[in-house]
């Protein structure tokens, strides 16, 4: 009987720590051998994966809309500006033929243009003028919220004809303006004002627009020549020896150059 006891009392002492004790959650995963893998229960962290996952997906959604509205508005101001400065171009330059300097500078007198709006005037005719060459330029348009752009060379011989000359007559109008202006002020022995440098340049519009159109046929000049030059590379480049397949034929010919 005492040998008893302490077998009892210990017994007691097991089946109290096993009823107060919580119960570890396993799951078991049986593998294609038929043997089981315990492993912890992942079902909460990848449902947060998958949450994170949506909403960066609808954030990435609200971001293009958002991109998509700002080009689409850029495009229609610019379309909305472009039909403007067209408008005064046609209102300058009402025929396509000639039809003398002195005319043209009547026209620019009553019109009272500003030396940044010449200067609007000037970039739109170049824009016109790269498009009906044909050379290689970019268009936007917009069909239903979705902006695309292409690249665009197709020549148009009817607007080339109508636009042709039309910067440097501008120009030799601007001169005569310009020279009125300086025997206007020299004459009442007014000074140029810094109103007069903001809206008619001093007395020099045919200087800035003249400026003006130097440096954009330079920047398409310089693209242009850029784009010669990488197809050059492009066509002449030398191969390093981990470009070339593997094998023996790598020592044959020019393929690999050291150094290069």
């Amino acid at each position: 009987m005492q040998l008893l006891l302490p077998i009892v009392l210990a017994a007691n002492a097991c089946s109290f720590s096993q009823a107060f004790t919580p119960p570890i959650l396993i799951s078991t995963v049986h593998s294609s051998s038929g043997s089981s893998l315990v492993a912890p229960l992942h079902s909460s962290a990848r449902a947060d994966a998958e949450r994170l996952l949506a909403k960066a997906r609808a954030l990435r959604e609200v971001v293009e809309e958002s991109e998509d509205k700002l080009h689409s508005t850029l495009i229609n101001k610019k379309a909305t500006k472009d039909a403007a400065t067209d408008k005064i171009i046609s209102c300058l330059f009402p025929t396509a033929e000639d039809d003398g300097m002195c005319a043209l500078c009547d026209r620019l007198r009553q019109k009272r243009l500003a030396s940044d709006k010449l200067v609007q005037v000037v970039e739109r005719l170049h824009e016109r003028e790269v498009a009906a060459k044909g050379l290689e330029h970019v268009e936007s348009s917009v069909n239903e919220n979705e902006v695309t752009f292409n690249v665009v060379a197709e020549p148009n011989e009817a607007e080339m004809e109508k636009i042709q000359g039309l910067v440097n007559r501008l120009i030799e109008a601007a001169e005569v303006l310009d020279k009125e202006f300086i025997e206007k002020k020299s004459e009442c022995g007014e000074t140029i004002t810094h109103a007069d440098m903001m809206h008619w340049g001093g007395g020099d519009i045919a200087g800035i627009i003249k400026d003006k159109a130097k440096e954009l046929g330079r920047e398409h000049d310089e693209q242009f020549q850029k784009r010669q030059e990488s197809f050059y590379d492009a066509a002449t480049r030398k191969h390093s020896r981990d470009e070339v397949p593997s094998g023996d034929s790598w020592t044959d010919g020019d393929g690999w150059k050291p150094g290069k």
